[in-house]
């Protein structure tokens, strides 16, 4: 007997056995794109789980809770931020105070809901009595950051702030000069703009923020 024959024999036995339910699919498309949906989201959850003590650098110290990231895995665009705020570290989310409120805005005027987008910061811990972090901080924290955006499909990211955006334009030029340039980092595309923070303490900058933010604008539609 051929190895034709052997495979025909198997289907027949096993249409036998089993009938027509070998022809139905395992999942009905909306499961199985409600699956294909929730798989990145799950990702994160669990990996935010599993970090959620972590000690790898002296941020931990005195923290609260880590913040880790919100928002849309499948966005098209993200937003990062330098580190959390102390209403972040209460709560465990990004951008959870008056800034998020600000970003929120920023996010809406872009023609965006805050819901399609995803937020996260550089940092996942809030340093202690106003520490500024270090190298050796980003060493540790960059882990976390580059593992979130291997499940967050964004092709453009936003980086809020000095920290953030020398941290992701491996640069320590200030950011007036970084905010006019367009980084790459991890394959995606990066815009440097002010953080939150620094517009509601200097609403001056709001215009030039407003102009990084057409920018990156620009970027989504080249990309789409």
């Amino acid at each position: 007997m051929t190895e034709l024959d052997l495979r025909e024999s198997l289907r027949l036995t096993l249409r036998h056995s089993f009938g027509d339910i070998l022809d139905l699919p395992l999942f009905s498309p909306g499961e199985m794109s409600e699956t294909a949906q929730a798989h990145p989201a799950q990702q994160l959850a669990e990996y935010a789980k599993k970090i959620q003590f972590c000690e790898s650098c002296s941020l931990h110290i005195g923290r609260r809770k880590l913040v880790f990231g919100r928002g849309e895995p499948a966005a098209r665009i993200a937003f990062v931020g330098d580190f959390p705020s102390l209403s972040d570290d209460k709560t465990g989310e990004p951008f959870s105070d008056e800034q998020g409120d600000l970003l929120s805005k920023m996010i809406l005027a872009m023609k965006l809901r805050p819901e399609e987008v995803y937020l996260t910061n550089i940092y996942k811990c809030r340093p202690p009595s106003g520490e500024r972090p270090d190298p050796r901080h980003l060493l540790a924290c960059q882990t976390h950051l580059i593992y979130q955006f291997t499940c967050v499909a964004a092709p453009v990211i936003v980086a809020l702030g000095e920290e953030s955006a020398r941290a992701m334009a491996r640069s320590e030029a200030p950011l007036q000069i970084l905010r006019k340039q367009t980084f790459e980092w991890q394959g995606r595309r990066v815009i440097p703009t002010h953080h939150p923070r620094d517009l509601h303490d200097s609403p001056q900058l709001k215009k030039e923020a407003w102009e990084d933010l057409r920018r990156a604008m620009q970027s989504l539609a080249q990309l789409s």
